[in-house]
């Protein structure tokens, strides 16, 4: 599971949600609002994550779902290695996929 998360970070959490309407994370409880989150594993895709932990433990929304795509550019299999062990330790269900790199004729 994702670490507790530090009062300052919770503090900025509550200041965005104060900017989006306090209601919105009671609605999307309510409505039972399912969010699909594409995961880069870059600083802005891991900081979302953790919002949406933040979401469900204080606020009660669903369990978000996670998706990371390889495009098989480049091996970063190291890379790779990191970003699927922290989906895993998120605790939230998610797909890993890598897609082959393809070949392109240039003429």
């Amino acid at each position: 599971m994702i670490a507790e998360i530090p009062t300052s970070i919770a503090k900025i959490f509550e200041s965005a949600l104060t900017r989006m309407g306090n209601n919105l994370p009671k609605y999307w409880a309510e409505q039972k609002t399912q969010f699909l989150i594409a995961y880069s594993g870059g600083k802005d895709s891991s900081i979302l994550v953790l919002f949406f932990n933040y979401l469900k433990e204080t606020y009660h929304i669903q369990t978000p779902s996670l998706f990371y795509l390889s495009h098989g550019i480049r091996s970063i299999e190291t890379e790779e290695k990191e970003l699927l062990g922290f989906l895993r330790s998120t605790g939230f269900p998610y797909q890993f996929v890598k897609k082959k790199s393809q070949n392109f004729l240039l003429n």
